[in-house]
C-alpha cells in the first residue's frame, strides 16, 4: 500500500465503490497496494476516502513551500533513518504473512477491502528481500517520503522480481512512525508531485523498471505465473467481497426483523411440519419432526433463531420461525405425535430412497462419529431395525447406524 494523490483519477478505485465488481489492471507506474507497479501484475485499488488529516499531521505549507527549492537539491538518502527501515521491515513482514492487525497497527488504513486484498495476495508471496529505503523530507514536520525497493520471492518460484513502492510516513505523538493511507490535501499532493518528478526519483523508478524488464520479459514461466496469480486474485477477491456483501445484507435483514423470543416455560405451537434437531444448527442430527399444531414447552428461545425444548426426553431444537404462541390451556402434544409417528412404511430390510437427509453414525449413539451423510433422494440399504431406536444400514460400502425415527422413504 502507499499514499494516494488526490488529483490522480485512479481507475483502480472503482471496484470497491459498488462492492460488486473487481477491476484488475496491468500497471507500469506507481504502486498502489505495496506490490510494485513495475511488476506489471494486477493491482486492486483502494476505496476512495475523504480527505482527513493524520492524527499528528500539522501540514507545514510554509515549510513545504519554503523548502521546495532546497529539497530539490537534496538527493534521495539510502537507509538514512533506522526507524524508517525498521517500520518498513515490520510492515513487509506483515504483508508477507497477510496479517491484517499488524498492518493496521503500523498504518492508519481503514479500507477493509485493501486489507482483504493484501491477505489474499500473501498466499503467493514467500518474502520481500533486500529492502532498501530511499528517503526524502516529507511535507510536514517529522514526516518522510519513502521509496522502498525490494526483490519479491514468490512461492515455488526461484527467480526473484524487483519492485519499488512509495510511502508517506508521519510521526505519532508518542514518537512512533506510521504509514499514512488514503487521500491527501492539495498542498501535500502538490509537494508529492514535485518529489515524484525529481531526477533522482525518476532515475530510481526507471532503474527498477529496467531490472524488472530484464528479469521477466523473456521468462515465460514467470509471465505465466503472474498471469495465473492475477486471475486467481480476481476470482478470490470477487468471491470474498460477495461474501462480505451477503453478510452485510443478512445483518441488515436481522436488524430490520429481529428474532422472535418466547418466554421460557411458555407454550408454543408448530405452524408447519418442521425438523427437530439435536442442536441449534441445520447440520445437526435430526431427532424427529413436529407436525403442524404440535405444542411444546419452551426451555430457551435463542437470539440466533432457534428454540430449545424437550423432545423424547432429550434437549431438542427447532427454528423459531416455525413456531407461534399457543392458546391458553393447550398442552404438550409433540411426544404423543412422536409416538404415533411410527415407521410403518419403513421395511425391515432392503434398499430405500431416503426422503430426508440423515447422518450415518459409526455406532448406535448420537455422540458416535459421523461416517457419512445420506442426502435426500439417495439410496441406502437397511440391514436391521433395532429395538433401541436405531437402524443398521449400509451406504456407499460403509456400515453404520441411523436413528429409526428420522428415516423416511421417498416414494
Amino acid at each position: 500500500m502507499g499514499y494516494i494523490k488526490k488529483k490522480k483519477n485512479n481507475p483502480l478505485l472503482q471496484f470497491v465503490k459498488d462492492h460488486k465488481t473487481v477491476t484488475a489492471v496491468i500497471a507500469a507506474a506507481v504502486v498502489v497496494l505495496g506490490l510494485a507497479a513495475v511488476l506489471l501484475i494486477c493491482l486492486f485499488g483502494k476505496k476512495e476516502q475523504p480527505v482527513t488529516e493524520p492524527e499528528t499531521e500539522t501540514v507545514v505549507e510554509e515549510t513545504a513551500a519554503g523548502q521546495e527549492e532546497e529539497n530539490g537539491l537534496v538527493p534521495l538518502e539510502l537507509d538514512a533513518y533506522p526507524e524508517v527501515n525498521d517500520l518498513m521491515k515490520r510492515y513487509y513482514a506483515a504483508v508477507t504473512a497477510g496479517d491484517r492487525e499488524q498492518i493496521k497497527s503500523m498504518s492508519d488504513v481503514e479500507d477493509e477491502s485493501a486489507l482483504l486484498y493484501l491477505e489474499l495476495r500473501s498466499v503467493f508471496i514467500e518474502a520481500y528481500n533486500d529492502l532498501q529505503c530511499y528517503t526524502k523530507v516529507g511535507p510536514a514536520e517529522n514526516s518522510y517520503v519513502v521509496y522502498v525497493a525490494y526483490n519479491v520471492k514468490f512461492n515455488g518460484i526461484e527467480r526473484q522480481v524487483p519492485g519499488v513502492s512509495p510511502f508517506l510516513i508521519y510521526t505519532r505523538q508518542d514518537g512512533s512512525l506510521y504509514i499514512h493511507e488514503g487521500e491527501v490535501s492539495d498542498e501535500v499532493n502538490d509537494y508529492l508531485e514535485q518529489i515524484s518528478v525529481q531526477d533522482d526519483v525518476v532515475d530510481l523508478m526507471n532503474r527498477v523498471q529496467v531490472e524488472f524488464n530484464e528479469t521477466i520479459l523473456n521468462d515465460e514461466g514467470m509471465n505465466n505465473f503472474l498471469a495465473e496469480m492475477k486471475e486467481e486474485l480476481q476470482i478470490a477477491m470477487g468471491e470474498a467481497l460477495a461474501e462480505v456483501e451477503a453478510a452485510q445484507e443478512a445483518a441488515e435483514q436481522a436488524a430490520a426483523n429481529p428474532a422472535v423470543i418466547f418466554e421460557a416455560g411458555s407454550k408454543v405451537k408448530a405452524t408447519a411440519v418442521v425438523n427437530v434437531r439435536s442442536s441449534d444448527s441445520e447440520q445437526a442430527d435430526k431427532l424427529g419432526k413436529l407436525q403442524t399444531g404440535d405444542v411444546v414447552t419452551v426451555v430457551e428461545s435463542k437470539a440466533n433463531g432457534w428454540t430449545k425444548f424437550t423432545f423424547d426426553g432429550k434437549d431438542a431444537f427447532v427454528k423459531t420461525e416455525f413456531l407461534e404462541a399457543a392458546a391458553d390451556g393447550e398442552t404438550d402434544t409433540a411426544q404423543q405425535s412422536q409416538e404415533e409417528d411410527t415407521e410403518s412404511d419403513l421395511p425391515g430390510t432392503g434398499t430405500i430412497k431416503v426422503g430426508a437427509t440423515v447422518n450415518i453414525r459409526k455406532s448406535a449413539s448420537e455422540t458416535a462419529d459421523k461416517i457419512a451423510v445420506c442426502y435426500q433422494g439417495e439410496k441406502l440399504e437397511i440391514l436391521m431395525k433395532q429395538a433401541d431406536g436405531w437402524t443398521k444400514v449400509k451406504f456407499k460400502g460403509k456400515t453404520g447406524y441411523v436413528k429409526t425415527s428420522v428415516l423416511e422413504v421417498l416414494d
